[in-house]
């Protein structure tokens, strides 16, 4: 190629880069920040001997053939066999189905199963890619072929190499393509650097923004393989099961405001923020205490020094120290069903023991059962930020004076660490949070309920503990778990990494934690007894809590208040998908508007709009997503169209179903 026609190469591209540098600035302007005086360090954009863009590193040029005659190939590849995720749900048998949301997406499930042959064949012969994660940027021509081929409104673009997009800033306008997204209403999101827990953590929050019903077929183009990227691929896989496990139902949340209401009138006080008391025990030693197989490690060093450290209680682990005459200082519990009492009263009904719950303190999130809580000495609530009902204390909470943490959920043993620290605990030993396990029939303490010879839920336990990966161990190369542990795991790292005050020592012989300290049991040493233990924990109880918004006549109001909204919210919404849809691209368009209702509720300043929002949102993303996914199984576009139309009715009497119940029963107890 002569050099007029390189120097008029080099002039578009540097054209480009600044066409694009330009964008990022309006966009995406903490990219723009770090690229505007960027200089490449090992790799940057050339023009090789064939006249073509090609990236140069390591004294060789990266690219054998032309990157765009490459992009076309990869492309062709991907459409005709594609890597992808889809979403899955597992469901229960007939007999164990207590609520109508489980009873319908199950239907949604049999009448797919009933008339289609239960595969997606190839979901890239759509016209709409609803969501492509391009993993590897390259110089960028791929993602513009895709573009140009097919129609593809939400896309996350990662590149780990900041030379390798600084490159890609010269090649291809991103305009255009930012643009053919924004207009179906989706995004074009870009990452530079990180690893896969920063890539899992963008996509989360991704899907967040534009709706989870995208993760309903979430597709990888992968412009190079590396170790990274089939990490990332493996995360997003695993970091699926998890995400949709929080969202919870109308049904549960209407469960969690009806309690949350009892234990207001029940006057229980709410833990303080941090900064409004002072813990004369925050240097002493805590150990929160759940209920994994490595309990039973621990239970000696617990007996004996009792009296030296503070004890807090996770859910079942309960039992298994007062059997062995270990009485904690404080006990937590989570769950927000009624049949929660039958496990606590398993204490009362356990033979010779002479500590019982009235002798305890519990704290609670404000969901749990007000009948649970009332078997306690003294009980304490903490709100649940992610909640209707937390955030109907919220809307209470004037003075603005009560703690609402993250990363409580999804066991008993993140809402204990949390406690913890918002007492103000620096120093925490983790006992028995295994999040795995070595055997499956070694799941849990063997002093605990699971392992009473009438304990009448042994079946659903090894259905639950089968074991769904491996994990990098504490003491040990691996550990299986389950999705659910590795969700909880996943939650006390982040809590951890953003409380660097709290100094964490996890001793459990299960999976390892990241930013805790690996220490056996047997190597702790506690030499400095606790005076007057017993009334110092009821004096820093009493003064990190109180309960301030009791006025009747104020929650009365906020709930008159839910339900009006609530019942105009839902209609609005309802009335979007209402429409006849012929295919599935237009249902998409349909609940990318219902995501944005939803999510200006989130956003909203006022607390009972927000407690709308948590009270249907989790419904809206199972439903949207479930169908969505069930769609692809439907070849034929008639048959389709039919299915999903049929599958959005449901739905739409299932919502205007559970409003009834709404307005029935938000001031009762749970049903289960």
């Amino acid at each position: 190629m002569n050099t007029e026609n390189n120097e008029l190469k080099k002039m578009m591209l540097h054209a480009t880069l600044l066409a694009n540098m330009t964008l990022l600035k309006e966009k995406m302007p903490t990219l723009y920040d770090f690229f505007k005086n960027y200089h490449p360090v090992n790799t940057g954009v050339v023009i090789d001997d064939n006249g073509d863009e090609n990236l140069y590193n390591n004294s060789q040029f990266v690219y054998k053939e032309p990157p765009q005659s490459l992009a076309k190939k990869q492309v062709t590849k991907f459409l005709e066999k594609p890597a992808y995720y889809s979403y899955e749900i597992g469901h229960q048998s007939d007999e164990d189905i207590a609520f109508k949301h489980a009873a319908l997406l199950k239907s949604i499930y049999n009448v797919r199963s009933n008339n289609t042959d239960n595969k997606i064949s190839n979901p890239a012969n759509e016209s709409q890619l609803d969501f492509v994660c391009f993993l590897g940027g390259g110089l960028g021509y791929q993602i513009e072929v895709l573009l140009s081929m097919k129609s593809v409104p939400n896309v996350f673009l990662f590149e780990p190499n900041k030379d390798s997009f600084y490159a890609l800033l010269h090649c291809i306008e991103l305009r255009p393509l930012f643009e053919k997204c924004t207009s179906k209403g989706g995004r074009f999101s870009i990452r530079v650097g990180g690893d896969e827990h920063n890539v899992v953590n963008e996509i989360s929050s991704f899907l967040f923004q534009q709706g989870h019903f995208n993760m309903s077929v979430m597709y990888f183009f992968k412009h190079y393989d590396s170790p990274l990227m089939t990490k990332i691929v493996e995360k997003i896989k695993v970091a699926g099961h998890s995400m949709h496990a929080g969202w919870g139902f109308f049904e549960d949340e209407i469960i969690g405001l009806s309690h949350t209401l009892a234990n207001l009138n029940a006057k229980f006080p709410i833990l303080k923020k941090p900064s409004l008391f002072k813990n004369p025990l925050q240097d002493s030693p805590v150990f929160v205490v759940a209920n994994g197989p490595s309990l039973d490690l621990a239970i000696d060093f617990l007996k004996e020094n009792q009296e030296n450290v503070i004890i807090i209680s996770c859910g079942t682990a309960l039992k298994a120290l007062l059997v062995n005459k270990i009485v904690p200082d404080i006990h937590v519990e989570m769950e927000r069903l009624a049949g929660l009492l039958d496990w606590v009263n398993v204490v009362e009904r356990t033979n010779d023991l002479t500590v019982k719950l009235k002798d305890l303190n519990i704290v609670a999130l404000n969901t749990v059962y007000d009948e649970v809580l009332k078997r306690f000495k003294t009980a304490y609530l903490l709100p649940k930020v992610s909640d209707c009902g937390g955030s109907f204390i919220r809307g209470l909470d004037m003075k603005a004076q009560y703690t609402y943490p993250e990363y409580i959920n999804p066991t008993v043993s993140n809402t204990s660490l949390a406690i913890a620290d918002k007492l103000g605990f620096k120093d925490v030993y983790l006992v028995g949070m295994d999040f795995g396990f070595v055997s499956l029939d070694n799941h849990h303490s063997k002093h605990s309920i699971y392992f009473d010879s009438d304990f009448k839920h042994k079946e659903l336990m090894k259905k639950l503990m089968k074991g769904d990966m491996y994990v990098k161990g504490n003491f040990r190369d691996r550990v299986l778990t389950t999705y659910t542990f590795d969700s909880s795991k996943l939650n006390i790292e982040l809590l951890l990494e953003e409380n660097k005050h709290i100094h964490a020592f996890n001793t459990s012989d299960g999976a390892f934690i990241s930013n805790t300290i690996p220490m056996k049991i047997a190597d702790i040493e506690i030499n400095e007894k606790i005076n007057n233990k017993k009334e110092k924990i009821t004096k820093l109880l009493k003064k990190a809590s109180s309960l301030d918004i009791t006025q009747l006549s104020e929650i009365d109001n906020n709930i008159v208040e839910i339900k009006t909204r609530t019942k105009l919210i839902l209609g609005h919404l309802i009335s979007i998908t209402t429409p006849y849809f012929n295919d599935r691209e237009n249902l998409a368009n349909a609940f990318t508007i219902q995501n944005k209702i939803l999510l200006g509720l989130y956003g909203s300043p006022n607390h009972n709009d927000v407690s709308v929002y948590w009270l249907i949102q989790g419904t809206f993303r199972y439903f949207q997503t479930y169908i969505m996914v069930n769609t692809y199984y439907y070849s034929n576009s008639e048959s389709r169209a039919e299915f999903m139309n049929a599958c959005i009715d449901a739905f739409h009497n299932h919502l205007n179903d559970i409003y009834i119940e709404f307005v029935e029963n938000y001031n009762k107890p749970a049903k289960v």
